[in-house]
């Protein structure tokens, strides 16, 4: 009966041990582990010839939610093993920070890359920083002082023209500028566009995120800049401790995404999506 089993099991590349679940595609013999608890006793990496470096955890090979192999560049790899060293169940490890960033990458498919500078784009056709406020007096000129740095190092980078407005009404941006943001996007590695994306998100400006991207402006700027007008709110209102709690939730975010940039920023290998 144990024989039926087995051989049932190994016909759907499945195989129940213990706690875990091996399941595996017979042909390419690949080994997706997707049990619930901790079950190695080391995490090491290996550097391969790109300067990239694959992840074991003690002989088997760190892969994603896809199947896909982990190859990272060191200083990100580092952090992806601190994560897969620590006790807990898979499931946690799969979806800590670092982890998540990077099985997202390496599973980034080509139309998935398309949707994601697609976004970006869209992003960059109406971004808060070409609309400043007229009143409250304080806040426009908050607003202008922060902003129109940024707008005139974007016009610079992409040699393009921003228009600006002060109301809450669309501004049409010229479809010139779309084209330039797009080209340089796709000129981006999966990791760094994905960190772009990432703290597009999080900022909810495409050149502040670019501006911070490309060092021009820093990381406590970039914060100020996306929070100019929830400041203006608490100096005038005080603050709302609910609020308070999820803006530092969503600080800590992009705190950790900073980091990504500072540990993917020497990797230029090109993308081969």
């Amino acid at each position: 009966m144990k024989q039926i089993c087995l051989s049932t099991c190994l016909l759907f590349g499945i195989i129940l041990v213990g706690r875990f679940d091996l399941k595996f595609e017979v042909g390419d013999l690949i080994i997706m582990i997707i049990g619930r608890e901790k079950y190695w006793k080391s995490v090491r990496k290996k550097k391969q010839s790109n300067n990239l470096f694959l992840i074991y955890l003690d002989d088997t090979c760190l892969k994603s939610n896809q199947g896909n192999i982990i190859k990272l560049p060191e200083k990100l790899a580092e952090e992806v093993i601190r994560e897969w060293n620590a006790d807990g169940k898979i499931d946690s490890m799969k979806n800590s920070f670092y982890t998540k960033f990077c099985f997202s990458v390496i599973d980034m498919t080509k139309r998935e890359r398309e949707t994601v500078i697609g976004r970006l784009v869209e992003y960059g056709n109406c971004d808060p920083i070409c609309y400043i406020c007229d009143k409250p007096r304080k806040l426009h000129l908050k607003q202008k002082n922060l902003y129109c740095p940024i707008i005139d190092w974007a016009e610079k980078f992409f040699t393009i023209k921003l228009k600006k407005g002060s109301g809450l009404l669309f501004i049409k941006q010229p479809s010139l500028n779309s084209e330039k943001i797009n080209k340089f996007l796709e000129g981006l590695n999966n990791f760094h566009l994905t960190a772009v994306h990432e703290l597009t998100k999080s900022v909810g400006s495409l050149f502040t995120s670019l501006a911070l991207y490309k060092n021009v402006i820093s990381p406590e700027l970039s914060w100020e800049v996306a929070n100019v007008e929830d400041n203006f709110r608490i100096e005038v209102w005080g603050e709302v401790e609910e609020e308070t709690q999820i803006k530092n939730i969503n600080f800590d975010h992009f705190n950790n995404l900073v980091k990504i940039l500072q540990l993917i920023q020497n990797f230029e290998l090109v993308d081969d999506s």
